[in-house]
Protein backbone atom coordinates (compact mmCIF):
# COMPACT_ATOMS: atom_id res chain seq x y z
CA UNK A 1 0.00 0.00 0.00
CA UNK A 2 1.30 3.46 -0.94
CA UNK A 3 1.74 5.92 1.92
CA UNK A 4 0.45 8.96 0.06
CA UNK A 5 1.38 11.38 2.86
CA UNK A 6 5.01 10.29 2.80
CA UNK A 7 5.02 10.16 -1.02
CA UNK A 8 3.63 13.70 -1.21
CA UNK A 9 6.27 14.94 1.23
CA UNK A 10 9.01 13.25 -0.79
CA UNK A 11 7.77 14.76 -4.06
CA UNK A 12 7.68 18.23 -2.50
CA UNK A 13 11.18 17.85 -1.07
CA UNK A 14 12.67 16.55 -4.33
CA UNK A 15 10.95 19.29 -6.33
CA UNK A 16 12.47 21.87 -3.99
CA UNK A 17 15.93 20.34 -4.33
CA UNK A 18 15.66 20.57 -8.13
CA UNK A 19 14.20 24.10 -7.86
CA UNK A 20 11.16 23.21 -9.94
CA UNK A 21 7.82 25.00 -9.66
CA UNK A 22 4.61 22.99 -9.52
CA UNK A 23 3.82 24.36 -12.96
CA UNK A 24 7.13 23.16 -14.41
CA UNK A 25 6.76 19.73 -12.81
CA UNK A 26 3.21 19.42 -14.21
CA UNK A 27 4.60 20.14 -17.69
CA UNK A 28 7.31 17.48 -17.27
CA UNK A 29 4.96 14.82 -15.89
CA UNK A 30 1.63 15.48 -17.62
CA UNK A 31 2.73 17.51 -20.62
CA UNK A 32 0.38 20.24 -19.40
CA UNK A 33 1.59 23.08 -17.15
CA UNK A 34 -1.99 24.02 -16.27
CA UNK A 35 -2.24 20.83 -14.19
CA UNK A 36 -0.11 22.29 -11.39
CA UNK A 37 -3.15 21.82 -9.08
CA UNK A 38 -2.75 18.05 -9.55
CA UNK A 39 0.85 18.33 -8.34
CA UNK A 40 -0.39 20.33 -5.32
CA UNK A 41 -2.97 17.64 -4.49
CA UNK A 42 -0.31 14.93 -4.68
CA UNK A 43 2.11 16.87 -2.47
CA UNK A 44 -0.60 17.55 0.11
CA UNK A 45 -1.80 13.91 0.10
CA UNK A 46 -5.26 14.85 -1.17
CA UNK A 47 -5.20 12.06 -3.79
CA UNK A 48 -3.40 8.78 -4.33
CA UNK A 49 -1.77 9.01 -7.78
CA UNK A 50 -2.05 6.25 -10.36
CA UNK A 51 0.94 3.99 -10.83
CA UNK A 52 1.80 5.56 -14.19
CA UNK A 53 1.91 9.02 -12.58
CA UNK A 54 4.07 7.69 -9.74
CA UNK A 55 6.55 6.29 -12.24
CA UNK A 56 6.72 9.59 -14.15
CA UNK A 57 7.25 11.58 -10.97
CA UNK A 58 10.02 9.21 -9.86
CA UNK A 59 11.76 9.54 -13.22
CA UNK A 60 11.54 13.34 -13.40
CA UNK A 61 12.56 13.89 -9.76
CA UNK A 62 15.16 11.14 -9.57
CA UNK A 63 13.38 9.17 -6.85
CA UNK A 64 15.00 5.75 -6.49
CA UNK A 65 13.34 2.40 -5.83
CA UNK A 66 15.15 2.31 -2.49
CA UNK A 67 13.43 5.58 -1.52
CA UNK A 68 10.07 4.25 -2.68
CA UNK A 69 10.31 0.87 -0.93
CA UNK A 70 9.29 2.06 2.57
CA UNK A 71 6.57 4.25 1.06
CA UNK A 72 5.07 1.32 -0.83
CA UNK A 73 5.20 -1.10 2.12
CA UNK A 74 4.26 1.27 4.90
CA UNK A 75 2.99 -0.46 8.06
CA UNK A 76 3.07 1.91 11.05
CA UNK A 77 2.32 -0.82 13.58
CA UNK A 78 5.67 -2.43 12.79
CA UNK A 79 7.66 0.81 12.55
CA UNK A 80 6.24 2.20 15.81
CA UNK A 81 7.93 -0.71 17.59
CA UNK A 82 11.29 0.24 16.05
CA UNK A 83 11.48 3.99 16.79
CA UNK A 84 14.91 3.91 18.54
CA UNK A 85 16.54 2.23 15.51
CA UNK A 86 14.77 3.96 12.59
CA UNK A 87 16.91 5.81 10.08
CA UNK A 88 16.58 9.56 9.54
CA UNK A 89 14.56 9.02 6.34
CA UNK A 90 12.23 6.56 8.08
CA UNK A 91 11.74 8.97 10.99
CA UNK A 92 10.74 11.77 8.63
CA UNK A 93 8.39 9.57 6.59
CA UNK A 94 6.69 8.13 9.66
CA UNK A 95 6.34 11.53 11.30
CA UNK A 96 4.76 12.92 8.12
CA UNK A 97 2.20 10.14 8.23
CA UNK A 98 1.25 11.10 11.78
CA UNK A 99 0.69 14.77 10.99
CA UNK A 100 4.08 16.38 11.71
CA UNK A 101 4.09 19.64 9.75
CA UNK A 102 7.85 20.20 9.34
CA UNK A 103 9.67 16.92 10.07
CA UNK A 104 12.68 17.98 7.97
CA UNK A 105 13.36 20.88 10.36
CA UNK A 106 13.31 18.73 13.51
CA UNK A 107 16.17 16.84 15.11
CA UNK A 108 16.25 13.06 15.37
CA UNK A 109 15.52 13.35 19.09
CA UNK A 110 12.49 15.56 18.50
CA UNK A 111 11.14 13.17 15.87
CA UNK A 112 11.64 10.17 18.15
CA UNK A 113 9.85 11.94 21.00
CA UNK A 114 6.97 12.89 18.68
CA UNK A 115 6.67 9.33 17.38
CA UNK A 116 6.92 7.79 20.84
CA UNK A 117 3.88 9.86 21.86
CA UNK A 118 2.07 8.84 18.69
CA UNK A 119 2.92 5.18 19.35
CA UNK A 120 1.32 5.42 22.79
CA UNK A 121 -1.80 6.97 21.28
CA UNK A 122 -1.88 4.38 18.49
CA UNK A 123 -1.70 1.43 20.89
CA UNK A 124 -4.38 2.94 23.12
CA UNK A 125 -6.65 3.50 20.12
CA UNK A 126 -6.01 -0.05 18.85
CA UNK A 127 -7.12 -1.39 22.22
CA UNK A 128 -10.22 0.80 22.28
CA UNK A 129 -11.29 -0.42 18.85
CA UNK A 130 -10.76 -4.01 19.97
CA UNK A 131 -13.19 -3.34 22.84
CA UNK A 132 -15.97 -2.82 20.29
CA UNK A 133 -16.06 -6.58 19.74
CA UNK A 134 -19.38 -8.26 20.47
CA UNK A 135 -21.81 -5.49 19.51
CA UNK A 136 -23.03 -7.48 16.50
CA UNK A 137 -21.66 -9.87 13.89
CA UNK A 138 -21.70 -7.19 11.17
CA UNK A 139 -19.98 -4.63 13.39
CA UNK A 140 -17.36 -7.24 14.33
CA UNK A 141 -16.53 -7.64 10.63
CA UNK A 142 -16.20 -3.89 10.17
CA UNK A 143 -14.17 -3.59 13.38
CA UNK A 144 -11.72 -6.23 12.23
CA UNK A 145 -11.28 -4.52 8.87
CA UNK A 146 -10.77 -1.18 10.63
CA UNK A 147 -8.02 -2.71 12.76
CA UNK A 148 -6.31 -3.91 9.59
CA UNK A 149 -6.61 -0.46 8.03
CA UNK A 150 -4.97 1.07 11.09
CA UNK A 151 -2.13 -1.43 10.97
CA UNK A 152 -1.57 -0.55 7.30
CA UNK A 153 -1.59 3.16 7.96
CA UNK A 154 -4.87 3.74 6.12
CA UNK A 155 -6.27 6.10 8.72
CA UNK A 156 -8.89 7.61 6.42
CA UNK A 157 -10.06 4.10 5.57
CA UNK A 158 -10.33 3.22 9.25
CA UNK A 159 -12.45 6.31 9.91
CA UNK A 160 -14.68 5.43 6.96
CA UNK A 161 -15.17 1.89 8.28
CA UNK A 162 -16.17 3.25 11.69
CA UNK A 163 -18.68 5.45 9.89
CA UNK A 164 -20.06 2.26 8.31
CA UNK A 165 -20.35 0.74 11.79
CA UNK A 166 -22.30 3.79 12.97
CA UNK A 167 -24.79 3.29 10.13
CA UNK A 168 -25.14 -0.38 11.02
CA UNK A 169 -26.09 0.30 14.63
CA UNK A 170 -28.85 2.64 13.54
CA UNK A 171 -30.56 -0.38 11.95
CA UNK A 172 -29.66 -3.19 14.32
CA UNK A 173 -29.39 -1.90 17.89
CA UNK A 174 -32.35 -0.51 19.83
CA UNK A 175 -30.40 2.06 21.91
CA UNK A 176 -27.54 3.17 19.65
CA UNK A 177 -26.65 6.60 21.09
CA UNK A 178 -23.86 5.55 23.45
CA UNK A 179 -22.37 3.13 20.95
CA UNK A 180 -22.60 5.72 18.17
CA UNK A 181 -20.81 8.24 20.41
CA UNK A 182 -18.10 5.69 21.17
CA UNK A 183 -17.56 5.08 17.45
CA UNK A 184 -17.37 8.84 16.85
CA UNK A 185 -14.81 9.12 19.65
CA UNK A 186 -12.67 6.49 17.93
CA UNK A 187 -12.97 8.39 14.64
CA UNK A 188 -11.86 11.54 16.48
CA UNK A 189 -8.94 9.67 18.03
CA UNK A 190 -7.79 8.62 14.56
CA UNK A 191 -8.08 12.23 13.37
CA UNK A 192 -5.86 13.33 16.26
CA UNK A 193 -3.42 10.55 15.40
CA UNK A 194 -3.18 12.26 12.00
CA UNK A 195 -2.78 15.67 13.64
CA UNK A 196 -6.23 16.89 12.52
CA UNK A 197 -7.64 18.65 15.60
CA UNK A 198 -10.37 20.37 13.57
CA UNK A 199 -11.93 17.10 12.44
CA UNK A 200 -11.64 15.68 15.96
CA UNK A 201 -13.43 18.76 17.32
CA UNK A 202 -16.30 18.31 14.85
CA UNK A 203 -16.68 14.65 15.82
CA UNK A 204 -16.50 15.26 19.58
CA UNK A 205 -19.02 18.08 19.33
CA UNK A 206 -21.44 15.95 17.32
CA UNK A 207 -21.03 13.02 19.73
CA UNK A 208 -21.85 15.24 22.71
CA UNK A 209 -24.76 17.03 21.01
CA UNK A 210 -26.38 13.72 20.06
CA UNK A 211 -27.48 13.30 23.71
CA UNK A 212 -29.40 16.60 23.91
CA UNK A 213 -32.73 14.85 23.44
CA UNK A 214 -32.18 12.60 26.46
CA UNK A 215 -30.72 15.12 28.92
CA UNK A 216 -30.23 18.81 28.01
CA UNK A 217 -27.18 19.00 30.29
CA UNK A 218 -25.45 15.89 28.99
CA UNK A 219 -23.79 17.60 25.97
CA UNK A 220 -22.24 20.20 28.28
CA UNK A 221 -21.02 17.51 30.70
CA UNK A 222 -19.36 15.57 27.90
CA UNK A 223 -17.73 18.64 26.37
CA UNK A 224 -16.46 20.11 29.64
CA UNK A 225 -15.58 16.98 31.61
CA UNK A 226 -14.57 14.59 28.84
CA UNK A 227 -13.78 15.90 25.38
CA UNK A 228 -12.14 19.22 26.32
CA UNK A 229 -9.23 17.49 28.03
CA UNK A 230 -8.49 15.31 24.99
CA UNK A 231 -8.22 18.31 22.65
CA UNK A 232 -6.39 20.39 25.27
CA UNK A 233 -3.76 17.71 25.90
CA UNK A 234 -3.26 17.24 22.17
CA UNK A 235 -2.69 20.98 21.82
CA UNK A 236 -0.25 21.01 24.75
CA UNK A 237 1.77 18.18 23.28
CA UNK A 238 1.72 18.93 19.56
CA UNK A 239 0.67 22.58 19.17
CA UNK A 240 -1.48 23.29 16.14
CA UNK A 241 -5.21 23.87 16.54
CA UNK A 242 -5.80 21.65 19.57
CA UNK A 243 -5.93 24.46 22.13
CA UNK A 244 -8.12 26.69 19.97
CA UNK A 245 -10.49 23.79 19.26
CA UNK A 246 -10.68 22.97 22.98
CA UNK A 247 -11.65 26.59 23.61
CA UNK A 248 -14.26 26.49 20.84
CA UNK A 249 -15.78 23.34 22.30
CA UNK A 250 -16.66 24.89 25.66
CA UNK A 251 -16.98 28.65 25.11
CA UNK A 252 -20.46 28.60 23.44
CA UNK A 253 -22.07 26.53 26.21
CA UNK A 254 -21.03 28.78 29.13
CA UNK A 255 -24.36 30.58 29.19
CA UNK A 256 -26.58 31.97 31.93
CA UNK A 257 -28.90 29.02 31.33
CA UNK A 258 -26.12 26.58 32.19
CA UNK A 259 -25.20 28.66 35.26
CA UNK A 260 -28.80 28.45 36.48
CA UNK A 261 -29.15 24.74 35.72
CA UNK A 262 -25.80 23.55 37.13
CA UNK A 263 -23.55 26.18 38.67
CA UNK A 264 -20.72 23.75 39.44
CA UNK A 265 -20.60 22.54 35.82
CA UNK A 266 -20.60 26.14 34.57
CA UNK A 267 -17.68 26.98 36.87
CA UNK A 268 -15.82 23.86 35.72
CA UNK A 269 -16.35 25.06 32.16
CA UNK A 270 -14.96 28.51 33.01
CA UNK A 271 -11.88 26.81 34.46
CA UNK A 272 -11.34 24.71 31.33
CA UNK A 273 -11.92 27.70 29.06
CA UNK A 274 -9.37 29.69 31.06
CA UNK A 275 -6.82 26.86 30.80
CA UNK A 276 -7.07 26.86 27.00
CA UNK A 277 -6.87 30.66 26.81
CA UNK A 278 -3.93 30.81 29.21
CA UNK A 279 -1.85 28.29 27.30
CA UNK A 280 -2.61 30.02 24.01
CA UNK A 281 -1.59 33.33 25.59
CA UNK A 282 1.70 31.88 26.82
CA UNK A 283 2.47 30.61 23.32
CA UNK A 284 1.43 33.79 21.49
CA UNK A 285 3.53 36.94 21.33
CA UNK A 286 2.51 40.58 21.30
CA UNK A 287 -0.94 42.06 21.81
CA UNK A 288 -2.77 38.88 20.93
CA UNK A 289 -0.99 36.84 23.60
CA UNK A 290 -1.58 39.44 26.32
CA UNK A 291 -5.27 39.66 25.38
CA UNK A 292 -5.64 35.89 25.66
CA UNK A 293 -4.06 35.95 29.13
CA UNK A 294 -6.49 38.68 30.15
CA UNK A 295 -9.42 36.58 28.99
CA UNK A 296 -8.07 33.64 31.02
CA UNK A 297 -7.91 35.80 34.16
CA UNK A 298 -11.52 36.90 33.60
CA UNK A 299 -12.67 33.29 33.18
CA UNK A 300 -10.91 32.14 36.37
CA UNK A 301 -12.53 34.99 38.29
CA UNK A 302 -15.92 34.02 36.87
CA UNK A 303 -15.36 30.47 38.14
CA UNK A 304 -14.63 31.83 41.63
CA UNK A 305 -18.11 33.37 41.80
CA UNK A 306 -19.37 29.79 42.14
CA UNK A 307 -16.32 28.02 43.57
CA UNK A 308 -16.39 29.69 46.98
CA UNK A 309 -14.12 28.67 49.83
CA UNK A 310 -17.13 27.87 52.02
CA UNK A 311 -18.95 25.58 49.57
CA UNK A 312 -16.18 24.20 47.33
CA UNK A 313 -12.88 24.66 49.21
CA UNK A 314 -10.69 22.38 47.06
CA UNK A 315 -12.08 23.69 43.77
CA UNK A 316 -11.68 27.23 45.14
CA UNK A 317 -8.03 26.61 46.02
CA UNK A 318 -7.33 25.03 42.63
CA UNK A 319 -8.86 28.00 40.83
CA UNK A 320 -6.99 30.51 43.00
CA UNK A 321 -3.76 28.76 42.03
CA UNK A 322 -4.70 28.76 38.33
CA UNK A 323 -5.73 32.41 38.48
CA UNK A 324 -2.40 33.30 40.06
CA UNK A 325 -0.53 31.45 37.29
CA UNK A 326 -2.28 33.54 34.64
CA UNK A 327 -1.63 36.76 36.61
CA UNK A 328 2.08 35.91 36.81
CA UNK A 329 2.24 35.50 33.03
CA UNK A 330 0.48 38.85 32.62
CA UNK A 331 2.79 40.48 35.14
CA UNK A 332 5.94 39.13 33.49
CA UNK A 333 4.87 40.59 30.16
CA UNK A 334 3.69 43.93 31.55
CA UNK A 335 6.06 46.67 32.65
CA UNK A 336 6.03 49.31 35.34
CA UNK A 337 3.48 49.72 38.08
CA UNK A 338 0.81 47.73 36.25
CA UNK A 339 3.04 44.67 36.05
CA UNK A 340 3.92 44.98 39.73
CA UNK A 341 0.23 45.11 40.65
CA UNK A 342 -0.47 41.94 38.66
CA UNK A 343 2.39 40.10 40.38
CA UNK A 344 1.11 41.28 43.75
CA UNK A 345 -2.35 39.94 42.93
CA UNK A 346 -0.77 36.61 41.99
CA UNK A 347 1.04 36.40 45.36
CA UNK A 348 -2.24 37.10 47.15
CA UNK A 349 -4.03 34.36 45.18
CA UNK A 350 -1.29 31.80 45.90
CA UNK A 351 -1.37 32.62 49.61
CA UNK A 352 -5.16 32.23 49.54
CA UNK A 353 -4.81 28.78 47.95
CA UNK A 354 -2.33 27.76 50.68
CA UNK A 355 -5.01 28.28 53.35
CA UNK A 356 -6.67 25.14 51.92
CA UNK A 357 -3.68 23.41 50.31
CA UNK A 358 -1.86 22.61 53.56
CA UNK A 359 1.14 20.30 53.66
CA UNK A 360 -0.63 17.99 56.10
CA UNK A 361 -3.80 17.49 54.03
CA UNK A 362 -2.69 18.19 50.44
CA UNK A 363 1.11 17.77 50.33
CA UNK A 364 1.52 17.62 46.54
CA UNK A 365 -0.80 20.56 45.90
CA UNK A 366 0.93 22.45 48.72
CA UNK A 367 4.32 21.87 47.08
CA UNK A 368 2.97 22.91 43.67
CA UNK A 369 1.57 26.15 45.09
CA UNK A 370 4.78 26.88 47.03
CA UNK A 371 6.68 26.53 43.75
CA UNK A 372 4.26 28.82 41.95
CA UNK A 373 4.31 31.36 44.78
CA UNK A 374 8.09 31.42 44.58
CA UNK A 375 7.93 32.24 40.85
CA UNK A 376 5.77 35.28 41.57
CA UNK A 377 8.02 36.37 44.46
CA UNK A 378 11.11 36.01 42.32
CA UNK A 379 9.61 38.18 39.58
CA UNK A 380 8.59 40.75 42.18
CA UNK A 381 12.06 40.68 43.69
CA UNK A 382 13.77 41.02 40.34
CA UNK A 383 11.79 44.18 39.63
CA UNK A 384 12.18 45.67 43.11
CA UNK A 385 15.37 47.41 44.10
CA UNK A 386 17.26 47.60 47.37
CA UNK A 387 16.49 45.73 50.56
CA UNK A 388 12.84 45.13 49.64
CA UNK A 389 13.85 43.27 46.49
CA UNK A 390 16.40 41.21 48.40
CA UNK A 391 13.73 40.18 50.91
CA UNK A 392 11.39 39.05 48.13
CA UNK A 393 14.13 37.00 46.48
CA UNK A 394 14.94 35.39 49.83
CA UNK A 395 11.28 34.49 50.28
CA UNK A 396 11.28 32.93 46.82
CA UNK A 397 14.29 30.75 47.68
CA UNK A 398 12.60 29.66 50.91
CA UNK A 399 9.40 28.72 49.05
CA UNK A 400 11.33 26.67 46.47
CA UNK A 401 13.25 24.84 49.19
CA UNK A 402 9.95 24.17 50.99
CA UNK A 403 8.52 22.62 47.81
CA UNK A 404 11.59 20.37 47.51
CA UNK A 405 10.77 18.76 50.88
CA UNK A 406 7.82 17.12 49.08
CA UNK A 407 9.07 17.14 45.50
CA UNK A 408 11.90 14.66 45.94
CA UNK A 409 13.74 13.22 42.96
CA UNK A 410 12.85 9.69 44.02
CA UNK A 411 9.08 10.25 44.25
CA UNK A 412 8.47 13.24 41.94
CA UNK A 413 11.41 13.45 39.49
CA UNK A 414 9.76 15.78 36.96
CA UNK A 415 8.47 18.19 39.62
CA UNK A 416 11.81 17.97 41.43
CA UNK A 417 13.61 19.00 38.25
CA UNK A 418 11.17 21.85 37.64
CA UNK A 419 11.69 23.19 41.15
CA UNK A 420 15.47 22.81 40.94
CA UNK A 421 15.34 24.84 37.73
CA UNK A 422 13.26 27.54 39.35
CA UNK A 423 15.38 27.54 42.51
CA UNK A 424 18.37 28.16 40.27
CA UNK A 425 16.63 31.24 38.91
CA UNK A 426 16.05 32.72 42.35
CA UNK A 427 19.62 31.97 43.44
CA UNK A 428 20.96 33.52 40.23
CA UNK A 429 18.93 36.67 40.86
CA UNK A 430 20.25 36.83 44.42
CA UNK A 431 23.82 36.23 43.27
CA UNK A 432 23.63 38.88 40.57
CA UNK A 433 22.61 41.47 43.16
CA UNK A 434 25.13 40.38 45.77
CA UNK A 435 28.77 41.35 45.55
CA UNK A 436 31.98 39.60 46.51
CA UNK A 437 32.38 36.04 47.70
CA UNK A 438 28.76 35.72 48.85
CA UNK A 439 27.46 36.55 45.39
CA UNK A 440 29.87 34.07 43.79
CA UNK A 441 28.63 31.31 46.12
CA UNK A 442 25.01 32.04 45.20
CA UNK A 443 25.79 31.93 41.48
CA UNK A 444 27.61 28.64 41.97
CA UNK A 445 24.55 27.24 43.75
CA UNK A 446 22.38 28.40 40.86
CA UNK A 447 24.57 26.60 38.30
CA UNK A 448 24.47 23.48 40.46
CA UNK A 449 20.66 23.61 40.69
CA UNK A 450 20.31 23.98 36.91
CA UNK A 451 22.69 21.10 36.24
CA UNK A 452 20.72 18.96 38.69
CA UNK A 453 17.53 19.79 36.79
CA UNK A 454 19.15 18.76 33.50
CA UNK A 455 19.74 15.23 34.83
CA UNK A 456 15.96 14.76 34.49
CA UNK A 457 15.10 17.41 31.91
CA UNK A 458 16.88 15.75 29.00
CA UNK A 459 16.38 16.88 25.43
CA UNK A 460 15.20 13.44 24.40
CA UNK A 461 12.43 13.24 27.00
CA UNK A 462 11.59 16.90 27.80
CA UNK A 463 12.82 19.08 24.90
CA UNK A 464 10.97 22.31 25.76
CA UNK A 465 11.87 22.17 29.46
CA UNK A 466 15.43 21.17 28.51
CA UNK A 467 15.64 24.31 26.37
CA UNK A 468 14.31 26.47 29.21
CA UNK A 469 16.85 25.12 31.67
CA UNK A 470 19.66 25.51 29.14
CA UNK A 471 18.65 29.15 28.78
CA UNK A 472 18.58 29.67 32.54
CA UNK A 473 21.88 27.84 33.06
CA UNK A 474 23.40 30.17 30.50
CA UNK A 475 22.18 33.22 32.45
CA UNK A 476 23.99 31.99 35.57
CA UNK A 477 27.17 31.05 33.67
CA UNK A 478 27.09 34.46 32.02
CA UNK A 479 26.89 36.22 35.39
CA UNK A 480 29.80 34.11 36.64
CA UNK A 481 31.82 34.83 33.54
CA UNK A 482 31.32 38.59 33.72
CA UNK A 483 32.61 38.57 37.32
CA UNK A 484 35.57 36.30 36.63
CA UNK A 485 38.72 37.57 34.94
CA UNK A 486 41.13 35.96 32.52
CA UNK A 487 40.74 32.66 30.69
CA UNK A 488 38.39 31.23 33.32
CA UNK A 489 35.89 34.05 32.85
CA UNK A 490 36.11 33.82 29.05
CA UNK A 491 35.45 30.07 29.25
CA UNK A 492 32.34 30.62 31.39
CA UNK A 493 30.99 33.15 28.90
CA UNK A 494 31.67 30.71 26.08
CA UNK A 495 29.74 28.02 27.94
CA UNK A 496 26.86 30.46 28.35
CA UNK A 497 26.72 31.17 24.61
CA UNK A 498 26.79 27.43 23.84
CA UNK A 499 23.88 26.85 26.23
CA UNK A 500 21.84 29.70 24.69
CA UNK A 501 22.41 28.28 21.21
CA UNK A 502 21.35 24.85 22.40
CA UNK A 503 18.12 26.39 23.71
CA UNK A 504 17.42 27.99 20.32
CA UNK A 505 17.38 24.56 18.64
CA UNK A 506 14.05 24.07 20.42
CA UNK A 507 12.97 27.67 21.06
CA UNK A 508 12.21 28.56 17.45
CA UNK A 509 10.46 31.81 16.62
CA UNK A 510 7.55 29.99 14.98
CA UNK A 511 6.82 27.69 17.91
CA UNK A 512 7.96 29.75 20.94
CA UNK A 513 8.20 33.44 19.94
CA UNK A 514 8.51 34.93 23.44
CA UNK A 515 11.11 32.41 24.65
CA UNK A 516 12.97 32.76 21.35
CA UNK A 517 13.15 36.54 21.80
CA UNK A 518 14.26 36.27 25.44
CA UNK A 519 17.03 33.86 24.47
CA UNK A 520 18.11 36.14 21.63
CA UNK A 521 18.30 39.04 24.10
CA UNK A 522 20.31 36.96 26.55
CA UNK A 523 22.71 35.98 23.76
CA UNK A 524 23.22 39.68 23.10
CA UNK A 525 24.10 40.22 26.78
CA UNK A 526 26.56 37.31 26.66
CA UNK A 527 28.26 38.64 23.50
CA UNK A 528 28.41 42.08 25.16
CA UNK A 529 30.05 40.46 28.19
CA UNK A 530 32.76 38.91 26.03
CA UNK A 531 33.33 42.25 24.28
CA UNK A 532 33.87 43.95 27.67
CA UNK A 533 35.87 41.11 29.23
CA UNK A 534 39.52 41.66 30.06
CA UNK A 535 40.48 38.72 27.83
CA UNK A 536 38.93 40.25 24.67
CA UNK A 537 41.44 41.85 22.28
CA UNK A 538 38.99 42.88 19.53
CA UNK A 539 35.44 43.57 20.76
CA UNK A 540 33.92 44.47 17.38
CA UNK A 541 32.88 40.92 16.28
CA UNK A 542 31.14 40.32 19.60
CA UNK A 543 29.43 43.72 19.51
CA UNK A 544 28.14 43.12 16.01
CA UNK A 545 26.88 39.69 17.01
CA UNK A 546 25.21 41.22 20.06
CA UNK A 547 23.53 43.86 17.89
CA UNK A 548 22.12 41.17 15.62
CA UNK A 549 20.66 39.26 18.56
CA UNK A 550 19.05 42.30 20.18
CA UNK A 551 17.53 43.36 16.85
CA UNK A 552 16.02 39.89 16.57
CA UNK A 553 14.57 40.16 20.08
CA UNK A 554 12.97 43.51 19.24
CA UNK A 555 11.00 41.81 16.47
CA UNK A 556 8.92 40.24 19.27
CA UNK A 557 9.34 42.67 22.20
CA UNK A 558 6.73 45.26 21.20
CA UNK A 559 6.48 48.48 23.25
CA UNK A 560 2.76 48.23 24.04
CA UNK A 561 2.41 44.69 25.36
CA UNK A 562 5.96 43.80 26.41
CA UNK A 563 7.27 47.22 27.49
CA UNK A 564 9.54 45.89 30.24
CA UNK A 565 11.47 43.68 27.82
CA UNK A 566 11.19 46.22 25.00
CA UNK A 567 12.75 49.00 27.07
CA UNK A 568 15.62 46.79 28.22
CA UNK A 569 16.32 45.69 24.65
CA UNK A 570 16.24 49.29 23.38
CA UNK A 571 18.71 50.38 26.06
CA UNK A 572 21.05 47.53 25.18
CA UNK A 573 20.81 48.28 21.46
CA UNK A 574 21.68 51.94 22.08
CA UNK A 575 24.70 50.99 24.18
CA UNK A 576 25.96 48.51 21.58
CA UNK A 577 25.56 51.01 18.75
CA UNK A 578 27.35 53.67 20.78
CA UNK A 579 30.17 51.25 21.51
CA UNK A 580 30.47 50.42 17.81
CA UNK A 581 30.53 54.14 17.03
CA UNK A 582 33.38 54.54 19.49
CA UNK A 583 31.48 56.25 22.32
CA UNK A 584 31.37 53.42 24.92
CA UNK A 585 28.87 53.07 27.75
CA UNK A 586 27.49 50.43 30.04
CA UNK A 587 24.48 48.13 30.09
CA UNK A 588 23.40 45.16 32.10
CA UNK A 589 20.45 42.86 32.72
CA UNK A 590 18.85 39.73 31.34
CA UNK A 591 15.44 38.64 30.16
CA UNK A 592 15.69 35.12 31.52
CA UNK A 593 12.87 33.42 33.39
CA UNK A 594 11.51 30.13 34.65
CA UNK A 595 10.67 27.60 32.00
Amino acid sequence: MLDRVAFGALVKRKRGQKRLTQQTLAEDVFGDSSRKADISRIENAKVEPQEATIQKLCKVLGISEAEMAPIRSFRPAAQLDQIPTLSRDDLELLASRFGAETPHDQSDGQLREFLTSKAQEYRKLRGQIAELKGLSARIDNVRGTAEGALDNGDFDGAKSLLQDAREIIQDQIREPLEINATLMERQADIALLQGDAEQAYVLFKAAADSFAGIDPLDPARRKILRYFEILWKHGLRYGGDGLARAEALVRPILTDDLLSADGWLWAAGQNTLAAALQEQGIRTGGAEGVALLGQAVDAYRDALTVYTRAEHPVDWAMTQNNLANALVQQGIRTGGAEGAVLLGQAVDAYNAALTVYTRAEHPVDWAMTQNNLAIALRNQGTRTGGAAGAVLLGQAVEAYRAALTVYTRAEHPVDWAMTQNNLGGALEAQGTRTGGAEGAVLLGQAVEAYRDALTVRTRAEHPVHWAGTQNNLAVALQAQGIRTGGAEGAALLGQAIDAYRDALTVYTRAAHPVQWAMTQFNLAIAEQGIAQHDSCEDPEPQLRAALGHVEAALEVFDPVHMPYNHDKALALREWIQAALDGHGGSASGDAGGEA
